[in-house]
């Protein structure tokens, strides 16, 4: 998938809010950061896009059957919204069937209900978990435990918002796989870190709906409206390169009972 470096959406949307690039606090980067999150889930979670929908591998997905009858496929964690679930994989035949099922989460993890009688595996087909961020700058007089996330720049080595002059590289989040000691970062400890990737598609939309969302907490309401517009055209034009130049039309399933 092509992505695109938090690094040029924070300095894009800087500009576009009036705001010094290279004079970035550690304040004015957390709105920015927690709009950009906000606006990452909307886009995010508005359409089926390709770049983000996942279908299983072979074999499938392994059916559970317990002595009530009862077919259960546990979800994993990568799985956001599910679309479908098949008797067959539908990367490589036309002929797989659309499965009955329903959605069931017992409190600490999800399943699907399957509501008839499989052969084999059964193949899911959905969007993948959209990524948070939320993490602050890199200190490198901090150990970092299992779960958290840091801003890193790999062009100066540190937690820094502002980009070396001379030197190839991007600011972007990193959750941490393994606890870390004081100064191990995703350049000297790369096993250690996770980079969050954020979908190239998705970088116009935020730039622009976090400038709406900026500007409404300034107070400026009319100027926020045209920005919001601004953001929404950028959306329908995405969703137009995908149905009208790639040709990605998703069919509709209905059940009947």
């Amino acid at each position: 998938m092509r992505t695109i470096d938090f690094s040029t959406l924070l300095y894009r949307t800087a500009t576009l809010c009036g705001l010094d690039r290279t004079a970035i606090t550690s304040s004015t980067f957390a709105t920015l950061r927690d709009l950009a999150n906000h606006r990452l889930a909307m886009i995010w979670e508005s359409e089926a896009w390709p770049q983000l929908v996942r279908v299983s591998d072979d074999p499938g997905e392994t059916v559970s059957e317990a002595s009530d009858g009862t077919r259960t496929v546990t979800l994993a964690s990568t799985v956001g919204d599910l679309f479908d679930v098949y008797n067959q994989s539908p990367r490589v035949t036309t002929r797989a069937r659309p499965i009955k099922y329903f959605l069931y989460d017992n409190g600490t993890t999800r399943y699907i209900n399957v509501m008839e009688a499989v052969d084999s595996g059964v193949y899911l087909e959905w969007r993948n978990a959209k990524p948070q961020l939320f993490g602050d700058a890199w200190d490198n007089s901090l150990a970092y435990a299992v779960g958290t996330q840091i801003y890193f720049d790999t062009s100066t080595d540190t937690g820094s918002f502002v980009p070396s002059p001379n030197n190839v590289g991007g600011g972007n989040f990193y959750d941490c796989a393994v606890v870390t000691t004081a100064g191990q970062s995703p350049t000297t400890n790369a096993a250690s870190w996770t980079k969050v990737d954020i979908p190239y598609f998705t970088g116009e939309y935020i730039t622009r709906g976090v400038l709406a969302d900026y500007l409404r907490s300034e107070g400026q309401y009319e100027q926020a409206s045209v920005a919001e517009a601004d953001a929404e055209g950028v959306k329908a034009q995405e969703v137009d390169k995908i149905v009208r130049q790639e040709g990605q039309v998703r069919r509709m399933n209905v059940y009947t009972y």
